[in-house]
């Protein structure tokens, strides 16, 4: 098992983390740029080797979304916390703002639909059809008006 002094070592040349002190001598790191609403990244280095790492996408997280690191080696430890900070950096959106695909019907007719505001909309020519909370609604009334 890594010491704290290791641990803390390895985890403070992430300097996209900021230490917190807490009590009883032990430090939170937070991802201030996080576009969650989650800010920790590290959870609890304690002065006994014990820590947890933010990593919701893991099946062995817990509840809370952490993964203990107490018996963690380097790489591991390394490889949680640069993929806490790539989850925290995105928003979890599939889409970026702005994508667009081009469908077209049995009579060439082009819809465009676009993905805005965390939203589909449908636009023919330069005018707005509809919107959608989903992919797969906006892709059903396509697919419903006969697009492809």
């Amino acid at each position: 098992m890594l010491s704290f002094e290791e641990k803390k070592n390895i985890i403070d040349e992430y300097t996209e983390l900021e230490a917190h002190p807490v009590s009883m001598g032990r430090i939170n790191y937070h991802f201030p740029a996080s576009v969650r609403e989650k800010k920790i990244a590290v959870n609890h280095l304690h002065p006994n080797g014990n820590a947890f790492v933010y990593a919701p996408y893991l099946d062995d997280a817990d509840k809370n979304g952490f993964v203990n690191i107490r018996e963690a080696s380097e790489s591991e430890i390394r490889e949680l916390v640069a993929g806490s900070i790539a989850f925290l950096s995105t928003d979890g959106d599939e889409f970026e703002e702005g994508y667009e695909e081009a469908f077209r019907d049995a009579y060439r007719t082009v819809v465009i639909l676009r993905y805005e505001n965390k939203m589909w909309a449908v636009y023919s020519d330069d005018h707005l059809e509809a919107i959608f909370p989903s992919r797969e609604a906006a892709d059903g009334y396509l697919a419903d008006e006969g697009f492809q």
